[in-house]
């Protein structure tokens, strides 16, 4: 049973709730035993945000913290698990993700280390556990991709840069950044980390939360790389190609 969080005026992030209020996104509250609660008695918030007319996106955070999960369902009651599925550690930091269909986990999924490398990789059939892969098969796959990739002798490898090079990007990130009322009024600061896709078209997209601090930096740190101006793509053999991107990003309380 989820109590409806309609506003959070209280912590003064009238302007954050009122913009992603705009897209379509519900907020609820939980105590300590997930059950819903009083404002002022929440220990966990949780936000709605209707993708498509079969997909709902739940995330679910301590109420002053990091996240816990980030998942995709069919049904907006939470119920049928059905897309990807992010989960992180009580430190906010990444602890695994993969995919489900209907409610069975199905395709790869992934765990990671404190330096955000793989360490087991596995894939699953309609819930079934197909493959499994430890450290040391994962190290050896990488491998093997190494020297096949060596072997095709690509020619014309360009990376994706920002317009302006490195410092425009540094540049647009602090002109551009701003601290939340709602970190602020909770006096939290703190690193995140996120990657993102530079699209062929040099648009910015599939951003994921490597690192969490708390729901309105992290919101505005997303913010930050969507709003991104176009990169130049990379390009490989004559061919644009997707590139991935990870970006740290400190927030400081201001003085």
């Amino acid at each position: 049973m989820r109590t409806l969080l309609i506003f959070v005026i209280s912590l003064a992030a009238t302007s954050l709730y009122a913009q992603r209020s705009k897209k379509n996104v519900t907020f609820y509250v939980f105590d300590e035993n997930w059950k819903g609660c009083k404002l002022e008695e929440a220990k966990y918030l949780a936000s709605q945000q209707k993708l498509g007319d079969t997909a709902y996106e739940w995330r679910y955070y301590q109420f002053d913290g990091p996240l816990l999960s980030i998942g995709t369902y069919k049904d907006k009651e939470a119920n049928i698990a059905h897309g990807s599925f992010t989960y992180y550690g009580t430190d906010g930091q990444i602890d695994s993700s993969g995919y489900t269909f209907e409610g069975k986990k199905n395709d790869w999924w992934y765990h990671y280390t404190d330096s955000f490398t793989l360490w087991k990789k596995e894939k699953y059939e309609m819930g079934k556990l197909a493959i499994q892969m430890d450290l040391a098969s994962i190290e050896a796959e990488r491998e093997e991709n190494r020297k096949k990739s060596e072997a095709e002798k690509h020619w014309g490898e360009v990376e994706a840069v920002f317009k302006g090079g490195t410092e425009d990007w540094v540049k647009y990130i602090q002109k551009n950044i701003n601290f939340p009322d709602r970190a602020r009024n909770l006096k939290k600061e703190g690193s995140l980390l996120l990657q993102f896709v530079v699209n062929t078209d040099g648009t910015t997209g599939d951003i994921t939360i490597l690192r969490s601090v708390e729901y309105s930096l992290d919101e505005e740190a997303i913010r930050l790389i969507k709003d991104s101006p176009k990169w130049r793509p990379a390009h490989q053999d004559g061919r644009l190609v997707r590139a991935f991107r990870r970006q740290p990003l400190m927030f400081q309380l201001p003085k």
